[in-house]
């Protein structure tokens, strides 16, 4: 078991000499999480990672623009030899992905895609939560897919806005959705793009007047009726 643990640091101290600032790692979690400018991913470390069970990471996640990469990455991490360091052949492996899902010429501007959906179509969700309090999720619930802007605020209740292209809020809502929740309502979902007080990036604030503050006299009314909130 120690010289698991010892094998596992050492992979990863080399993997973040390597990106400096783009990979992170949660101990208690066994999670790490890489970002570079085409796109992001996370994985779980297994307990039997490098371990003579030699189980292979989980993809939680992975995207580049508003494409989910999750199956072709997962299919990279099967296609690993087990029992062997690997993060780095993951890392180079997404990145391959992300730069042809980005090199993909974009369809025109208000197209149809297969599913019938508007290639721009643009959204908003608004989740409430019984609580925010576990800070894995709360640094997960400021991570979401390149592109998506928001606010979240901990604590009783926790609230979670996020804002822009529709495949990627919905997809980024249900990923945290899979999250073990004591209670997850969606309350509000727009076909319309918020402008946010603080512009883009999703960030993480402290009371619910700084979030009607955030959504502005525009979206006040919208906003405190799915909280359940008189604004008067």
């Amino acid at each position: 078991m120690a010289d698991q643990e010892e094998r596992i640091n050492t992979e990863l101290s080399l993997l973040q000499t390597m990106y400096p600032d783009q990979v992170q790692y949660s101990a208690k979690a066994r999670e790490m999480k890489y970002r570079s400018a085409a796109g992001a991913f996370a994985l779980r470390l297994p307990s039997g990672y490098l371990s003579q069970s030699a189980d292979l990471p989980e993809v939680l996640s992975a995207s580049a623009g508003n494409k989910d990469l999750r199956e072709p990455l997962k299919q990279q991490v099967a296609s690993l030899l087990a029992g062997e360091e690997m993060l780095d052949s993951i890392v180079s492996a997404f990145d391959e992905l992300a730069e042809e899902a980005v090199k993909q010429p974009p369809v025109e501007s208000g197209s149809d895609n297969e599913s019938g959906k508007k290639i721009d179509s643009k959204a908003t969700v608004v989740v409430w939560l019984h609580h925010l309090l576990n800070t894995n999720k709360r640094k997960l619930a400021l991570s979401p897919t390149p592109g998506v802007s928001g606010v979240t605020k901990p604590g009783y209740p926790g609230v979670l806005l996020y804002s822009g292209p529709a495949e990627a809020v919905h997809s980024f809502v249900n990923e945290l959705k899979q999250q073990n929740w004591q209670a997850f309502q969606v309350r509000l979902e727009d076909d319309e793009e918020w402008l946010l007080g603080h512009g883009t990036g999703v960030i993480e604030v402290e009371a619910m007047k700084d979030i009607v503050a955030e959504v502005g006299e525009p979206r006040k009314e919208a906003f405190l009726e799915a909280m359940r909130m008189n604004s008067r």
